[in-house]
């Protein structure tokens, strides 16, 4: 029971850093009990962050014992509109006791614990999404209130992880008073759109269902499935708005001919050593290194840490799928790696596919052993590989399922597709590609 006490008291805000929440939203020091208005947090962020911001007010201002409770947020408050509680009092009124037009406002002490929270422990999408669907499951559109705030919240995510841009001319003020899915009308449509595009659509592209409470927990489960990580982004932004940290840098973007800004983005969340990485560097691709087995290991051969394996495939659809791996050495007929590998379908639906713990048969190599296929593949069997490229790279051949890894499709209607490009980015770092003396490094990093 002291070591729990311990822990949480080091999560908590210090001293200094209440003080500089004070000083930052005005809040006067001789004030009894301090309370914190709406618009002066709101004026700490960007015009685009406000709109999406404005439920994580409400959120952090809740009392500290019931912060993990249930809470309903009315499905208006998504359009703009003034959020009423089933009793017909505004959201307002439960944060603070208000008459005529006052604006809402929150005790200090609710929002310095709230903020400990989503600063210290970090942000998960439970917490995120909770800001805008609450967690009643009598709501029969709990469902589909929770897709649409996976737009909302996977948006915020985009923009706390990328500090230097924001939304084109065509959005002042961010969100539009309409239905949830015009929210990012007239943004800048790569990468966002991509973004929400392969995050937010169903892996069988039906349309999200509305049956209740059931739904929001599919929903739910489906983010923390792929892209746990991504909520992480936020925190860091709240340090820089209301505590005046440095701002952080931008999450790096490859220079890939495959991945733009919002689908780099994407596979970063899929994994803690992805999303902790620096910038990638470029092992290998085929437009800069020419299309050959040779150039291909000369790139990968010998780097002592994770990569990760991407590829288009050739056609209209341009699927785009891959693995991650940390095996790239000559494994002969033989298969290497560790639980760390994963595979992946990045577009035109994110699916993760991560180790089952059934299997060791992560990761295959082999150029020099005739009496094993010669190519890069990974999970299956030798010979029926879950994913295959062979010597010639010219063509990628998937299964369904195998032991190593999770069920389910990395094409959608195909178990084969000619590649359109293929490229393979180190994310281990400088001292992972100072392990491979044979290769030249021109241009690189990305």
């Amino acid at each position: 029971r002291r070591r729990r006490r311990r822990s949480g008291a080091g999560s908590e805000l210090t001293p200094q850093e209440v003080a500089v929440l004070r000083r930052v939203l005005g809040v006067a020091e001789d004030v009894s009990e301090p309370a914190i208005s709406l618009p002066a947090f709101l004026d700490r962020f960007p015009a685009h962050l406000r709109p999406l911001v404005q439920p994580l007010f409400f959120r952090l201002s809740r009392e500290p014992e019931s912060r993990f409770s249930r809470w309903r947020r009315n499905a208006s408050i998504l359009g703009g509109a003034t959020s009423t509680s089933p009793s017909g009092t505004t959201q307002g009124s439960i944060i603070a006791q208000m008459e005529g037009d006052e604006e809402p406002c929150a005790p200090l002490q609710h929002l310095v614990a709230g903020l400990s929270v989503f600063i210290r422990g970090g942000v998960s999408w439970p917490v995120l999404l909770e800001a805008w669907v609450g967690e009643d499951g009598s709501d029969p559109c709990a469902g589909a209130r929770a897709e649409a705030a996976a737009e909302l919240a996977a948006t915020l995510c985009f923009w706390c992880a990328h500090p230097s841009l924001c939304p084109g001319p065509g959005v002042p003020g961010g969100v539009t008073p309409s239905a949830a899915a015009s929210v990012l009308a007239g943004w800048e449509p790569d990468p966002l759109e991509a973004v929400l595009s392969a995050l937010c659509r169903s892996p069988d592209n039906r349309s999200p269902s509305s049956d209740g409470a059931g739904s929001s927990a599919e929903v739910t489960e489906r983010l923390m499935a792929t892209v746990p990580f991504l909520p992480l982004s936020v925190g860091p932004r709240l340090s820089q708005a209301l505590f005046d940290a440095a701002p952080s840098p931008d999450c790096h973007g490859p220079q890939s001919r495959i991945l733009d800004r919002g689908l780099a983005f994407l596979l970063r969340g899929i994994g803690k050593s992805l999303w902790s990485s620096g910038p990638w560097d470029l092992l290998y691709s085929d437009w800069r290194d020419g299309r050959s087995f040779s150039a291909f290991l000369q790139g990968v051969l010998h780097y002592k840490g994770l990569a990760v394996v991407v590829l288009r495939a050739a056609g209209d659809n341009g699927e785009i799928l891959g693995a991650v791996s940390d095996l790239w050495e000559e494994s002969g007929a033989s298969f290497g790696g560790t639980s760390e590998c994963q595979l992946f379908s990045l577009w035109p639906t994110l699916r993760t596919f991560r180790s089952t713990g059934k299997s060791k048969h992560f990761a295959y190599l082999n150029s020099q052993s005739k009496r094993a296929p010669r190519g890069v593949g990974f999970g299956g069997e030798r010979g029926a590989y879950r994913l295959w490229i062979p010597a010639d790279l010219n063509v990628c051949e998937v299964l369904q399922s195998d032991a190593a890894f999770a069920s389910g499709p990395l094409l959608r209607h195909s178990s084969s597709c000619s590649i359109s490009r293929l490229e393979v980015w180190g994310i281990s770092g400088p001292a992972a590609l100072a392990a491979q003396p044979h290769r030249v490094r021109t241009g690189s990093a990305a």
